[in-house]
């Protein structure tokens, strides 16, 4: 939840204390993501870690590009039904940003991550730019 501490203190600090070890392990790139198709209760969370580039890219792609890739690797089935049921480029591409809790409790975090202190200057000079326009 958005009001919730950093994940150091919370109910969820083993994934917190995770999330660093991967990094120290060399994981350049660490995604969380809600999935609500498993067929429980309630949406699961999933991390992903990454420690090249090139799988960092490919996770950034565009839903066509996802579409593509999915059409020329994934074997036909007989039924002509798809074959993914719950699985397309626009699903991955919900995959690439985390839900504003995740980033509300990540951004609490202390040091800052510097992911968010980027987003924070960005937030500032759009809001800048925006005043400045206003004034014209």
């Amino acid at each position: 939840y958005i009001s919730s501490p950093p994940e150091n203190v919370a109910l969820n600090a083993k994934r917190g204390i995770l999330t660093q070890i991967l990094s120290r392990a060399g994981f350049k790139s660490i995604h969380i993501f809600e999935e609500s198709h498993c067929g429980f209760h309630a949406p699961w969370s999933f991390l992903v870690a990454m420690k090249s580039e090139v799988s960092r890219k490919r996770w950034y792609r565009l839903g066509a590009e996802v579409d593509i890739d999915i059409h020329r690797r994934i074997l036909r089935n007989h039924s002509g039904k798809p074959a993914l049921k719950h699985f397309d480029g626009a699903m991955m591409t919900s995959y690439q940003l985390p839900s504003k809790a995740f980033e509300s409790v990540y951004c609490k975090a202390t040091p800052t991550p510097e992911s968010c202190v980027e987003v924070t200057m960005d937030s500032n000079n759009s809001n800048k730019n925006n005043e400045e326009e206003e004034e014209e």
